[in-house]
């Protein structure tokens, strides 16, 4: 029984320790890609938590994910990743964008280590 519990926690342990060891390429696009699916789907609030502190000051809002809504309202645009590219703490990121609108544009975005996580700066 002794012997099951062990290989159990050491699964567990193993099974974590995979999600660690994210190289910062993954990681950044990991993040770009929770922007991408968060932006689709009109999640107001998970956008504003993958910005920086920064960025949200620069934007001058009081409250952030009724700021991004109101700059989003009206647009049906649908975000697709196209690349990410990672140099040091630093990293910037290529979006299509489509909307019936405006037509196929190319955003882009960077991003920055913060502590141990990666936040969107700024837009290109």
């Amino acid at each position: 029984m002794l012997r099951l519990l062990t290989a159990l926690a050491c699964g567990a342990a193993f099974a974590g320790l995979a999600a660690c060891g994210e190289s910062e390429q993954e990681q950044a696009r990991e993040v770009v890609q929770e922007y991408v699916d968060a932006t689709n789907s009109d999640d107001y609030e998970a956008v504003c938590d993958l910005y920086s502190e920064s960025l949200k000051q620069e934007l001058g809002a009081a409250d952030c994910p009724a700021f991004v809504e109101e700059q989003s309202s009206g647009a049906e645009t649908e975000l697709e990743l196209v690349e990410v590219r990672v140099s040091g703490d630093r990293a910037t990121a290529d979006l299509d964008s489509r909307s019936e609108q405006e037509g196929p544009a190319r955003l882009g975005l960077t991003l920055e280590r913060e502590d141990d996580d990666w936040r969107i700066t700024g837009f290109q």
